[in-house]
């Protein structure tokens, strides 16, 4: 994101697109000095906030989170939310070899597994299915 609209941001100050112009509420709380900042990199601002932004990842495109990583890597990957096409292709890229419930052990201790130890998804083999 722009630097500017993070440091608003951090005053706890609003900026609306209206038109071609923007609007910032409180304006009280904006130093003269970065409101003229905000009015030389306003076209800037204005094309970043047309961008629609994902609530899921914060506008980041790429999220740490469990539903978007699966627990596959603790690096932000394409966020679920915003991003699915790319996150198919990481999925495809990623895809683990054996079992996806029970990483390829073939043991699993879940309930859906009824804690019996052997996986149900692919029989205790371990196998993708």
């Amino acid at each position: 994101m722009i630097a500017v609209l993070e440091e608003l941001k951090a005053l706890g100050v609003e900026v609306i697109p209206f038109g071609d112009a923007l609007v910032i509420r409180p304006a009280s709380k904006v130093p003269s000095e970065l409101k003229e900042r905000l009015r030389a990199q306003k076209a800037d601002v204005l094309a970043a906030l047309a961008q629609p932004r994902c609530e899921h990842c914060g506008g980041k495109a790429e999220c740490d989170c469990p539903a978007c990583t699966l627990r596959r890597t603790s690096n932000a990957v394409p966020c679920l939310m915003c991003r699915p096409k790319q996150r198919q292709l990481w999925l495809a890229a990623t895809r683990p070899g054996g079992c996806w419930h029970c990483a390829g052990s073939g043991k699993c201790g879940c309930i859906a597994c009824d804690r019996s130890g052997v996986c149900k998804n692919c029989g205790g083999n371990g196998k993708a299915v």
